[in-house]
């Protein structure tokens, strides 16, 4: 709790330094630096670098890091963590009102102080160094990593001001932002978290991938399934059918697929609790196999709609 206090207490300096004008000059001096030299390479390595902390980039890693994470509560405060950093942004920037530095104003239209994408690679990096400190890699894998995504939180905020988007105190104070906010939540983190080990999402997609293979190889239905899905698809690139007529189509193929699935499901259960020939068995695999029944014939129907009246204009 002290070390926040204390990060506070910073930014607080920093925001009555800019709102005084008392940091201008270094300020000034650092900007015109960079936008009087010519540093192509350096601003081509920092479009780079800078990227790493987009919004897009974001998502794209945390999707992955969903996959990759061993329990849904890392997963869940990894959303959390970017949801709120990226509110803070927001609100924080529209308290203070501070315009860019000149060639920034030209490329961007949001306000500078503090940086969002220092505060964004501190809290969503910094965190991922937390799991990793935290995990039960080596000592080593753990040195690496965390050397690296440190690296990275100072680029990323370094490369902000070679390309003459932000001053140096907006890039202060969004490390120091985003150092209050992700040392919050891991209280928050660390008070709630039930230590559970869950199973990895990656293991879970194997299995149902198993399913599936396993509902191939033994189900002629399956294969039947999955020839006329084909036959489908080349239909519908064939006679161009239109976008909420794939939807229409990749709903029906999930239903249809689906339900094999859940039938070829209840039969193997039924088959393992009892091997005599039993009424409320048969009447369990008959019911299953009419689920999948209906959803054929109504698939049947629709795709007649979609497709003959373009066969009858061949």
């Amino acid at each position: 709790m002290k070390k926040i206090v204390v990060l506070l207490i910073f930014f607080i300096i920093l925001a009555l330094g800019v709102i005084t004008g008392f940091t201008s000059f270094l300020d000034d001096a650092i900007y015109s630096f960079f936008a009087s030299e010519p540093f192509p390479l350096l601003v081509s390595l920092s479009k780079i670098i800078t990227f790493l902390a987009n919004p897009e980039f974001i998502v794209i890693i945390t999707l992955i890091l969903i996959f990759i994470l061993n329990t849904n509560y890392k997963r869940l405060f990894l959303i959390i963590n970017t949801v709120i950093s990226a509110s803070i942004i927001i609100i924080s920037k529209n308290i203070f009102y501070r315009p860019r530095p000149l060639i920034g104003q030209l490329l961007l239209t949001s306000y500078s102080f503090p940086s969002g994408h220092s505060l964004i690679a501190t809290t969503y990096y910094g965190f991922l160094i937390y799991l990793l400190k935290n995990s039960n890699f080596k000592n080593k894998t753990k040195y690496i990593g965390i050397s690296f995504l440190t690296t990275l939180i100072i680029l990323i905020s370094l490369s902000r001001i070679v390309l003459n988007v932000h001053y140096l105190t907006d890039i202060l104070a969004g490390i120091t932002l985003g150092l209050i906010i992700l040392n919050i939540l891991i209280i928050i983190y660390e008070k709630y978290n039930k230590k559970k080990k869950e199973r990895p999402l990656v293991k879970t997609l194997k299995y149902g991938f198993e399913g599936i293979l396993y509902t191939l190889k033994t189900e002629r239905n399956m294969v039947i399934h999955f020839l006329v899905m084909t036959l489908v698809l080349i239909a519908g690139f064939v006679f161009e059918i239109s976008f909420v007529e794939w939807i229409v189509c990749f709903l029906l193929f999930a239903l249809v697929l689906s339900l094999e699935l859940v039938n070829t499901a209840i039969e193997n259960v039924v088959d393992l609790v009892t091997d005599e020939k039993k009424l409320k068995a048969k009447r369990a695999k008959d019911a299953a196999a009419g689920a999948v029944l209906v959803a054929v014939i109504f698939a049947v129907i629709i795709g007649i709609g979609i497709f003959l009246p373009r066969l009858l204009n061949l």
